[in-house]
């Protein structure tokens, strides 16, 4: 027996073994091509009824820091560091029975607890902060929440069993809507949301995949999920029992933890191959290293680690898998429209909400039964759960108010105009106008007539722009249209069992019937309503109403929740609120800042939802710059949400900014007739959401480039120095950030706007700082020949020549050389050296200057090689001029006959100095001696010329050689046969 028993023992140790042995090698199989053990991080929880201890634990995930936060079924949340040191707990006072959690990057923790029935948001530190859903069956209310996941977006979904769907909350918990799967998807047990918006389910009975379905914003929001649409992503091997988890990472890796077979099972969305023979990831049935005995939860750790929880072996097990490199992050789920609960409601029925000359918000508040109060508002700014401030509206009476004085049997509607507010009073079948200073009544309409203006319970009431007063007739079934002066019905249209009308700010009429079950619009230049497409409305219609860029809300009369469609009636953009939240409401209203007011005569109050569109701001603006214009390009904001961009200018940086243009996309171009007005200095470009509220502009961008060069063309360079300094020392102060051609151009303006301004010393810093950057060849060129001139008004010849010097030797065209202010510079700059002292200099500039003249400038270089013989012979004989110019014949004939024997003189020289040479010998009577040597010009320059030779030397020496009596003498001679 006891051997035997000890046999049987044996056997059953060995079998184990076997099965373990099994277990480990698929495992391993698993993870020598997929994953693989990663210690660090891996842990063992303390045991059971220690501190720090879950007692059961069911749920873990990681937070932004990397500590583990694992629920308890008991009731609390315990953290952990990477290294399995306990570190806190939180939730104890809040949850009854978490069953998930999830963290967002910012540290707060969304518990789905099945007690409660709520999903609990506590704050980084473990503060309880709000409460989504609570316990119902109805939408907005959780039944039997089996899991959740937080998608992109800052939405939160929730799959519950007891309702046989999915529900979608906001961040702060407004329920957006429900996704009815349940023709495809028949006993959903986990989901996932990927970072590009599709969900994933896994349904017990899908042994073999898990359900794919697209974002819900494209899913019909009307109805189950149609079949065919929930497509399916595949297991090889896989036979799925209890899929208890299912995660996904941001390059559509689909981890799925079924809890019978204990192991994770991995699939691409997007991989054309997998590797291995199946689609095993990890674990199995055991008690080791990647074997377990009860998994309950995973989670990824950044995109390629995965954490896995065993409640019963109590371990936290870390992986890593070796799949991912070859992926790429999936399409960013680009939805930024957000929902939110308005922080405090009103505490009346609010008819309509109207403007202040000064665009200040003012509520028509119905305070009791035919008593209607105008009041002000306090502007409040409140912390929304995303991060920033939004702005609500309460009334204040000290801030106005105005009670309408006339007796109001039953106000159905007011609108508050420039002028007035127009008020509809449906007992008394009239509509009156009251003076909003004061409320006293300016006239009554409807009642008195005895023709087809006549009303018999009206309702709807709108004004239009031009002044046309809309009613909606109930009692005569018409759409009624008066004139502004309300004299006269312009138009008049049958609507059959007409409720209501609601008017587009385009002047589109709209309509519903009594059962809302027919909404209709007029058309523009239509004379008769047509009904609305189908697909869009969810139910029944209590009301309508349209935002300021015309996108339609709707109120459904079955469930309370508020639809909303795009302006151009194409698609539903987004549905919000809690099934049933009111109890009676009869009209809704949205104000200009998106804040979308539900009148609840039933609960004598209004109740408060807010929509908009959040996104960054736009990343940037640039402006490139032309001649006479500059082109503006900004990036763009998602395509669909934003209805246009608004240009704005101002001309100090911190505004006041006002709208130059509204565009629908960039460019846009700027030119001295569009700024005309304006004139600005600054420039931003702020999206215009398709709410109709203006979002975050971007930074403002300085127009000085554009601002300065505009100054410069009209001649006021004051101001281009003003425009274009400025920015410059924002650029260099790291204010500002230019690219090179942009800085260029501002420096060369401020360079060129102070030497015009006679500031010659003023501009070299500009002119030193634009010298060191690259320039496109024509510009350097003309800042080289600027700046030469700059130095020749400051007296400094020397640093001209240079500049001069610097532009030629970038081989400029033959046109530029022959510019009769470039020739002008030229001399002027020789000139300038010699009365420095500097004539060599001068002379050799004027060589070096001739010498980089292209070679087809004939003419040209043959001038300036007259003028370089000319100027070098000035330099040689200047002393020998002199003493002729003085009479000193002697000195002058010793000079003289010095230079044309021992100076290497060139032909000009000698042509000149024997022409003096030869008047002093006449002048000393010594007339073969001037004879001959004017007789030896003929040999240096043979088409010597004596009249024009005569005029020369006055002309370029400044030398009156010849009298009447020489010029006798000397124009007889010829040259030697």
């Amino acid at each position: 027996m006891q051997l035997k028993a000890r046999s049987n023992g044996s056997c059953r140790r060995w079998a184990a073994a076997v099965v373990l042995l099994a277990a480990s090698a698929t495992s391993g199989l698993a993870q020598s091509t997929k994953a693989t053990y990663v210690a660090e991080g891996s842990f063992q929880l303390p045991r059971k009824g220690s501190p720090g201890a879950p007692d059961r634990p069911a749920a873990l995930a990681i937070g932004p820091d990397g500590a583990v936060h694992i629920a308890d079924l008991r009731g609390a949340i315990f953290v952990f560091e990477k290294t399995g040191i306990f570190r806190r707990s939180y939730g104890e006072s809040q949850l009854r029975n978490p069953i998930d959690i999830e963290i967002t990057p910012s540290g707060e923790s969304y518990v789905l607890d099945d007690n409660t029935k709520q999903v609990l948001v506590f704050g980084p530190g473990g503060q309880p902060l709000r409460a989504l859903a609570g316990p119902g069956s109805r939408g907005g209310q959780l039944s039997k929440p089996l899991d959740m996941a937080l998608g992109p977006s800052g939405y939160v979904y929730v799959l519950d069993a007891g309702r046989g769907g999915i529900q979608i909350f906001s961040r702060d918990g407004t329920f957006v809507r429900d996704i009815d799967p349940s023709q495809a998807i028949r006993e959903a047990q986990s989901l996932a949301v990927g970072s590009d918006g599709s969900i994933y389910v896994a349904d017990k009975r899908s042994p073999e995949n898990i359900f794919v379905l697209p974002p819900f914003i494209n899913l019909t929001w009307i109805g189950p999920v149609p079949r065919g649409v929930a497509g399916s992503l595949t297991y090889r091997g896989a036979k799925f029992s209890r899929p208890v988890t299912t995660i996904v990472n941001d390059f559509g890796t689909v981890v799925v933890l079924d809890k019978t077979d204990r192991r994770l099972w991995r699939r691409n969305i997007t991989a054309a191959t997998e590797p291995g023979p199946n689609d095993v990831l990890y674990g199995g049935i055991g008690t080791g290293r990647g074997s377990f005995r009860d998994a309950v939860d995973v989670a990824f750790v950044g995109e390629d680690e995965v954490v896995i929880l065993d409640a019963q072996l109590r371990k936290v097990e870390r992986i890593r898998l070796m799949t991912e490199a070859n992926f790429a992050p999936r399409p960013a789920f680009d939805f930024p429209i957000r929902v939110t609960r308005g922080m405090r409601s009103l505490p009346s029925p609010l008819l309509n909400v109207g403007y202040g000359p000064q665009g200040e918000t003012r509520l028509l508040l119905a305070l009791a039964r035919g008593t209607i109060s105008l009041m002000g508002t306090d502007a409040e700014l409140h912390q929304t759960v995303y991060g920033d401030t939004v702005r609500a509206y309460l009334p204040n009476p000290r801030v106005m108010q105005v009670q309408l004085s006339q007796d109001i049997g039953e106000a159905a509607n007011a609108v508050l105009t420039d002028t007035s507010v127009v008020v509809l009073d449906s007992r008394r079948n009239r509509f009156s106008i009251f003076s909003p200073q004061g409320g006293a009544p300016l006239g009554t309409y409807g009642d008195n007539y005895r023709d087809d203006r006549r009303l018999s319970n009206p309702y709807g009431l709108a004004v239009l722009s031009d002044g046309r007063v809309v009613i909606g007739d109930r009692g005569n079934q018409r759409v009624k249209v008066f004139s502004p002066d309300l004299a006269s019905l312009v138009a008049s249209f049958p609507v059959a069992r007409l409720a209501g009308i609601a008017v587009k700010p385009s002047g589109e009429i709209f309509a519903w019937n009594q059962t809302g079950s027919v909404v209709s619009h007029l058309p523009p230049g239509s004379d008769r309503f047509e009904p609305l497409g189908e697909g869009l409305l969810p139910g029944p219609v209590a009301a309508i109403t349209f935002d300021q860029a015309g996108n339609l809300f709707a109120l459904d009369r079955a469930t309370d929740r508020i639809t909303i469609i795009k302006s151009d009636l194409s698609e539903v953009l987004i549905q919000l609120g809690a099934e049933n939240a009111f109890d009676d409401p009869d009209r809704l209203t949205v104000d200009r800042d998106g804040n979308i007011y539900i009148s609840d005569p039933g609960a004598d109050r209004t109740f408060v939802y807010r929509w908009d569109v959040l996104f960054p701001p736009l990343a940037g603006i640039n402006l490139k710059y032309e001649e006479d214009a500059a082109v503006l390009e900004w990036v763009t904001g998602p395509p669909g949400f934003v209805a246009a961009y608004d240009v704005q200018g101002a001309t100090e940086r911190d505004g006041p900014y006002s709208l130059i243009e509204r565009r629908e996309a960039p460019p846009y171009r700027l030119d001295e007739s569009t700024l005309s007005d304006t004139k600005p200095r600054w420039i931003r470009v702020a999206p215009v959401f398709i709410t109709g509220v203006t979002g975050t502009a971007t930074q403002p961008y300085p127009l000085f480039n554009f601002t300065a060069a505009a100054a410069y063309r009209r001649g006021d360079y004051a101001q281009a120095l003003r425009d274009a300094g400025y920015a410059v020392d924002l650029i260099n102060d790291g204010v500002l950030e230019a690219e090179n051609d942009a800085k260029a151009e501002l420096l060369w303006l401020a360079f060129a706007s102070a030497a015009d301004l006679g500031d010659y010393r003023g501009s070299l810093p500009y002119a030193q700082q634009l010298g060191q950057m690259s320039m496109p060849l024509d510009q350097l060129i003309q800042f080289r020949f600027r700046l030469a001139e700059v130095y020749l008004r400051l007296g400094d010849a020397k640093q001209a020549s240079q500049h001069i010097l610097a532009v030629v030797a970038q081989v400029p065209s033959e046109a530029y050389f022959s510019d009769p202010a470039v020739v002008d510079q030229s001399f002027r700059v020789y000139r300038g050296l010699r009365a420095s002292g500097l004539e060599a200099d001068g002379i050799d500039f004027l060589r070096l200057y001739m010498e980089s003249m292209p070679g087809t400038a004939v003419q040209l270089r043959e001038a300036y090689e007259d003028s370089i013989a000319v100027f070098s012979t000035r330099a040689e004989l200047r002393p020998g001029f002199e003493y002729w110019n003085s009479a000193s014949f002697a000195e002058a004939v010793n000079f003289f006959e010095t230079m044309l024997t021992t100076a290497g003189l060139s032909p000009e020289g000698q042509v000149v100095a024997r022409q003096i040479l030869a008047a002093a010998y006449y002048a000393f009577g010594r007339r073969s001696e001037a004879e001959d040597t004017f007789r030896e010009i003929y040999s240096v320059r043979r088409s010597f010329d004596f009249r024009a030779e005569s005029d020369r030397l006055l002309r370029l020496y400044g030398l009156t050689v010849y009298n009447p009596e020489t010029q006798r003498f000397f124009g007889g001679l010829t040259p030697r046969s």
